[in-house]
């Protein structure tokens, strides 16, 4: 993607103006930046969002390539759009809301799936299963995977809104307000699909193989 980087401001005194150090500004004051062309701006906003994007999208899609190539698609939305940006918003719903509607549209032009798969990879997110101090033991060791094995199959047999909610909320940290606002349903709805998602995890790990 090209990006003209823009060029210091010349001061009064006949030098120019320094740009700022990207990395310390915050999310929204890089977006005001990039709508502005600094490419820095984009670069660090990219850095900064897109391992966690990319990771949602993979979920979402089931394919680690479909998925970058909708992480590109994204940030060029983003890239285009940074000048509609509200004022006062929360940039990383708003960031998450375009990654989702990016993903549902080629989930229903490319026929990827007849229905959301949000695949949920235990070893990348905080809701991985915490060892022991007897991690060590290859016994205890074998007994965990079995556990992370059949936590995978269980949240691959969620419905397809319970696992959505479940991606955003627990493994992404979203508040329910913020994945309200990603996914287009109630608070309430949401905290009825985490409670009886949860409550079909619980039963399943309890089920005997």
């Amino acid at each position: 993607m090209q990006k003209n980087e823009a060029k210091p401001k010349p001061q009064e005194n006949g030098g120019t103006t320094a740009l700022p150090d990207w990395d310390t500004l915050n999310d929204e004051l890089l977006l005001r930046a990039m709508a502005e062309g600094h490419s820095g701006a984009f670069d660090s906003l990219f850095g900064r969002h897109s391992p966690a994007v990319l990771s949602f999208l993979s979920r979402l899609t089931a394919s680690r390539g479909d998925a970058e190539d909708l992480l590109q698609e994204t940030f060029l939305r983003i890239l285009t759009h940074a000048k509609d940006f509200r004022a006062g918003a929360a940039f990383r719903p708003w960031l998450f809301t375009i990654a989702r509607n990016v993903a549902y549209n080629a989930l229903q032009k490319r026929k990827l799936r007849t229905e959301l798969e949000v695949q949920t990879d235990v070893s990348e997110s905080r809701g991985n299963i915490v060892l022991d101090e007897k991690q060590h033991d290859p016994s205890r060791r074998m007994q965990n995977q079995e556990t992370q094995a059949k936590l995978l199959k269980a949240l691959d047999d969620l419905p397809a809104p319970q696992r959505e909610i479940i991606v955003l909320v627990i493994y992404n940290g979203f508040t329910y307000e913020e994945a309200a606002a990603i996914t287009g349903d109630s608070e309430g709805t949401l905290r009825s699909r985490v409670f009886h998602a949860l409550r079909r995890l619980r039963e399943r790990l309890k089920e005997p193989e």
